[in-house]
């Protein structure tokens, strides 16, 4: 066991131990190389052995020979190509002759880059051309930046990164190479979002009016288990209330990698940029963080006027001590978390805390309570307390009062139960009374504190996005890797995924068409779920955008009272071809004596066909039931034949069976609703077969059971259309406006020379083929 320089004992081996043990596993892999590796990718890839790790980088400018005829490592796995690149170098440097890829003789790899020389054909030149597979920025693969980028943007480390490649049957990365390229993008990366942090900044100051509201909280780069935290490095992040964006960040390591190896072998410690600034514990460092970035805000022009923060008593004091005009606001989920930790701790004596949801149960009376106060005064909340654990031991006498809106008692006192309490009764135990009481007093000495609650949820969800970005089951610490994690952290929770774009350009990238388009597209995600949780009513300064869009927002309608005895209620039920909206009906019966069936113009399901026993015989248009030849007419009349037997009752109301989901569609399509504005289901909506009532006012009752298309019934309704004329294809059959044709004034074109005409016109025969009568009741559409 090894002591740490606190004097802890440590069971971990030290950073020396561990390079040398990675060092021997290194000499082994290259003492013992494996006999036959496995280098076919497909049954139709025939190739030799080869090396499976890549070749380490050469500097620029340095020269290497290259015999072809003992490098054929091109022929193995898969590359990444930038086939614009490629496409404008395929062509000879010397004579301007085109190259092929058949003609490749070797390969260098940096990275996911490579360099191919190709030999030109050419019998005259037959020079050796060298071709890259992507572009380079100062010696560099664009691809390897991108990679290291890409490294730090998903959370990954450079074993995770050949493991990927290595599965995908592309050469790995030497770590070194992948390194030197994550200190380039580390160093962009913490300078971007230095810069992003002072946007912030004004953009707080602007929309707060000139005063500072922050919340305050950090994190540890490894758990806590609750008494033991002894994490090497730690952060912490100031967020304003206003923009919800990151205003300042801090970080603090207690190891620096380079300074250690270097220690171990009593050398000299070259010149680098250590990442070590921290010798102290790793609980002292949330103070002496808040306080450095409540100085370098101070400095810029920013000082903090309130500042929201857990219950941390260190943290406060050390801030007002050097700040004494901060107004400190406690945290509202740190809050509750302190009040169950002591239930908890209860648990331990109290049989019944352990029982489901009682805990919750408690926590949240006492939320309740604090909620119900926030812009009250403190003597309100020490009241709003004091109702607490008499509620919970059965006795509400005082949740009458208006403090204790939560309490539903008052509501139904014969019928309230406990929901979340052992058999819907309240508690009973005398010592723990006494207990619960003890925790309403320390919070009621806490009242100030607790009427005007702060929230730090931005902060947890920024210490959210870094642990993506450094996982706490890795190390980063050691290095100036964690600080370019957290600085992309900070970029992700004030610009989104478009800081990939803002990199790219700082570090002389491009930005890239996809890395642009999926950050497009997270964004929009993000727009969309946000505008779901709050309506677009709802923004700043609303009221001074005067859009009906916007300001006229649709009211919910009080549920439909209809008064006793005042209507006939019919109930009524189809049969249809299927479950689909575009489905037809079969068959209509409603009351005790009103029974028609409809003949499809649309084939019936198989699942239909075994659920209702209809079946349809288009040869002989027989429709049968069971099995039994039935009589069937046309939707049309079928659907007229309904309004007749309801105009036979008084008031109808009707009620369709299972119509929420069955009927809705089908009785819409037939066409069974008013034309009227009045009607409270269709709002006057005309439907496809037009069966309608023209008259302007209140015609039809509508039941409120089928909420897309319920069957409305005309009643004394008019067809005149205002100049004497009759549309029969609105006919609501009332002879007051269709005396010439009663029975069915329908006619439909039949591909323009022919009508379906059955009306009592013709004699009361249904015509197939016969042209339009030209009467008004058969007059075209």
């Amino acid at each position: 066991m090894l002591r740490s320089k606190t004097g802890k004992f440590q069971s971990k081996k030290s950073f020396v131990k561990q390079f040398k043990a990675q060092e021997s596993r290194r000499n082994i892999l290259v003492s013992h190389p494996v006999d036959e590796p496995i280098t076919e990718d497909h049954n139709y890839v025939h190739a030799n052995t080869y090396p499976v790790f890549s070749d380490s980088d050469i500097e620029l400018g340095a020269s290497c020979t290259i015999d072809p005829s003992l490098n054929n490592d091109w022929k193995t796995g898969r590359r990444i190509v930038e086939l614009q690149a490629l496409a404008q170098q395929m062509f000879c440097s010397s004579c301007d002759a085109r190259l092929h890829l058949a003609d490749i003789e070797s390969e260098r790899r940096y990275g996911l880059g490579s360099i191919l020389f190709i030999r030109c054909q050419n019998s005259v030149c037959s020079s050796l051309n060298d071709v890259k597979t992507g572009k380079r920025n100062n010696g560099t693969f664009d691809i390897n930046s991108k990679l290291a980028l890409a490294m730090v943007h998903t959370g990954m480390g450079p074993v995770q990164i050949n493991n990927l490649l290595a599965t995908l049957n592309l050469p790995p990365v030497v770590p070194s190479t992948l390194k030197r390229r994550e200190q380039k993008i580390d160093t962009t990366l913490e300078t971007v979002a230095k810069k992003s942090c002072l946007e912030a900044q004004k953009e707080e100051i602007e929309k707060g009016n000139g005063k500072m509201e922050v919340s305050f909280d950090g994190g540890w780069q490894k758990r806590g288990t609750g008494w033991n935290y002894n994490s090497n490095t730690g952060h912490a992040s100031l967020i304003g209330k206003e923009t919800g964006k990151v205003l300042q960040f801090s970080l603090r390591s207690k190891s620096c990698q380079i300074c250690a190896l270097h220690q171990s072998k009593n050398h000299t410690i070259p010149v680098h940029e250590c990442s070590k600034n921290w010798d102290g514990s790793s609980k002292a460092m949330e103070p002496d963080m808040a306080i450095s970035m409540a100085r370098e805000l101070e400095e810029t022009g920013c000082a903090i006027d309130v500042i929201h923060g857990d219950n941390d008593s260190t943290t406060t004091s050390r801030l007002k001590a050097v700040f004494p005009s901060i107004e400190k606001k406690d945290d509202s989920n740190h809050t509750k978390k302190g009040i169950t930790s002591k239930l908890y701790k209860l648990s331990h004596k109290y049989k019944v805390l352990k029982q489901p949801n009682v805990i919750s149960y408690i926590g949240r009376c006492f939320m309740y309570a604090i909620k119900e106060c926030q812009t009250k005064e403190p003597e309100s909340l020490r009241k709003s307390l004091d109702i607490i654990v008499p509620h919970l031991y059965g006795d509400h006498s005082l949740c009458a009062s208006e403090d204790a809106t939560w309490c539903s008692y008052q509501k139904n006192p014969s019928q309230f139960r406990y929901r979340s309490l052992p058999q819907g009764k309240p508690l009973t135990c005398p010592s723990l009374q006494t207990d619960l009481k003890a925790i309403v007093n320390s919070q009621k000495d806490r009242a100030a504190c607790l009427t005007n609650l702060g929230s730090t949820q931005a902060n947890e969800n920024f210490n959210f996005i870094v642990s993506t970005k450094a996982p706490k089951n890795k190390s980063f610490g050691s290095s100036k890797s964690l600080t370019g994690r957290i600085s992309a952290s900070v970029l992700q929770k004030n610009e989104g995924h478009k800081y990939l774009e803002k990199v790219n350009k700082a570090v002389g990238l491009s930005p890239g068409e996809f890395t642009f388009r999926m950050a497009l597209k997270i964004a929009a995600k993000r727009k969309l779920q946000k505008a779901k949780q709050i309506s677009v009513t709802y923004y700043q300064a609303a009221e001074l955008h005067q859009d009906e869009e916007l300001t006229q927002t649709t009211e919910i309608p009080n549920r439909l009272t209809l008064p006793e005895n005042a209507f006939t209620y019919v109930v009524f039920d189809t049969e249809t071809t299927g479950r689909g909206r575009n489905s037809d009906i079969l068959q209509i019966a409603a009351g005790d004596d009103f029974n028609v069936y409809a003949q499809p113009r649309c084939e019936i399901s198989e699942q239909a066909s075994a659920v209702n026993m209809l079946r349809y015989d288009r040869g002989t248009n027989t429709m049968f039931h069971r099995g039994i030849p039935v009589l069937s007419k046309p939707i049309q009349e079928a659907l007229l034949d309904f309004i007749e037997y309801l105009k036979k009752v008084p008031q109808p109301i009707l009620v369709g069976h299972n119509a929420s989901y069955a009927n809705c569609g089908c009785t819409k399509r037939g066409g069974i609703c008013s034309n009227s504005a009045d009607c409270p289901t269709t709002g006057g909506e005309q439907v496809k077969l037009k069966v309608n009532c023209r008259q302007t006012k209140a015609c039809c009752k509508c039941t409120d059971m089928c909420p897309e298309g319920s069957f409305c019934i005309p009643s004394n309704s008019t067809c005149d259309d205002g100049n004497g004329k009759v549309d029969s294809s609105l006919c609501c059959g009332d002879q007051v406006c269709c005396t010439s044709c009663f029975e069915a004034s329908w006619c439909k074109r039949n591909g323009g020379e022919s009508a379906y005409c059955q009306d009592s016109c013709n004699g009361g025969d249904a015509v197939l083929t016969l042209p339009c009568c030209g009467q008004a009741c058969c007059r075209p559409r």
